[in-house]
């Protein structure tokens, strides 16, 4: 076979495992950030405030030449309305990272697409199949195990604040991606990605300063550094790059995929700064990643159309 035949699908999965592998490093950028002396308050400024740009010019390479609609009054609403359930599920995760170590919390965020079907069960009132309650079974067990003997018995990487902060924060993005599907249809994922992004940063200019009303806003050029490397490299450019893989290999296959993530983060948070597993801790982390690899496949056998199933949220950007 020629070069020139050769398929485009051959570049996908290294486009999904970049953007796992720049998503995954989001949690130890911000804990670089925060012991440069930037606080929770600015790190979410700077990277919000360098990311819409970016989205929107983004938006613009991506739709050029393309006709776009006029948005009507329903849909800057529903932009805004999941801008606000974003910008609580990044303050959630942003702020937890403040209290515990990131590789176990990347775990605990991790498991937003249990409750993205959990929330899709109640809508519909109706019990999820019984290979779903499994995964659910298996995952939250994990989660019981890595948790709760670590607070119980005041292990090192995780305190009860860091842990219900990533729990809302799991919440909160799983319910926006539930709210997402019909925008993204009718808008397209760039085009949504800007506007939702932008609302976005319009509701958190009130709320930021609060967040390090004591301190941490003194802006450092190694926390400007952190805050750009968060809002481009961990923000911006995996987003671009799963839109890209999953528009030529399928959002189930980078769904999949992306189950490494937690692992990379555990993985960079051991090299970077130090953050370590006990064996209880391990098992717990092993046993939640079989949960939703099973949770994936059986979600890849009951949708075969990607693109409009509310379990290829997985595969999308995380907050």
């Amino acid at each position: 076979m020629s070069r020139s035949s050769s398929p485009a699908i051959e570049w996908a999965p290294w486009m999904v495992l970049g953007a796992t592998v720049a998503l995954s490093f989001k949690g130890i950028a911000a804990k670089f950030a925060y012991d440069a002396g930037a606080g929770v308050g600015l790190v979410l400024l700077l990277r919000f405030a360098l990311s819409v740009p970016l989205f929107w010019a983004g938006e613009r390479l991506v739709n050029h030449g393309k006709p776009q609609g006029a948005l009507g009054k329903r849909e800057v609403l529903a932009c805004a309305g999941t801008g606000i359930l974003f910008l609580i599920a990044t303050i959630s995760d942003f702020m937890a990272l403040s209290y515990s170590d990131a590789g176990m919390l990347r775990v605990i965020l991790f498991t937003y697409p249990a409750f993205i079907l959990l929330i899709r069960a109640i809508e519909l009132r109706r019990w999820p199949a019984r290979g779903r309650l499994i995964a659910f079974a298996v995952t939250y067990t994990g989660l019981l195990i890595l948790v709760v003997p670590t607070l119980s018995s005041g292990g090192r990487g995780l305190v009860w604040q860091g842990v219900a902060l990533a729990l809302t924060s799991a919440i909160s993005y799983a319910l926006f991606l539930t709210r997402t599907q019909t925008l993204t249809n009718r808008l397209g994922s760039a085009r949504f990605t800007a506007l939702s992004n932008t609302a976005v940063l319009l509701f958190a200019l009130p709320v930021l300063p609060w967040l390090s009303a004591g301190g941490g806003w003194n802006l450092s050029l190694a926390g400007l550094g952190w805050g750009a490397f968060i809002a481009t490299v961990c923000t911006v450019l995996p987003f671009f790059l799963l839109f890209e893989g999953i528009r030529r290999w399928g959002a189930e296959r980078a769904g999949l995929l992306s189950l490494t993530g937690p692992m990379m983060t555990l993985l960079m948070g051991w090299l970077l700064l130090g953050e370590t597993l006990t064996p209880l801790q391990g098992v717990g982390v092993g046993v939640v990643m079989v949960g939703m690899m099973v949770l994936q496949l059986g979600e890849r056998k009951a949708a075969p159309a990607p693109a409009s199933s509310p379990a290829s949220a997985s595969a999308k950007s995380e907050a």
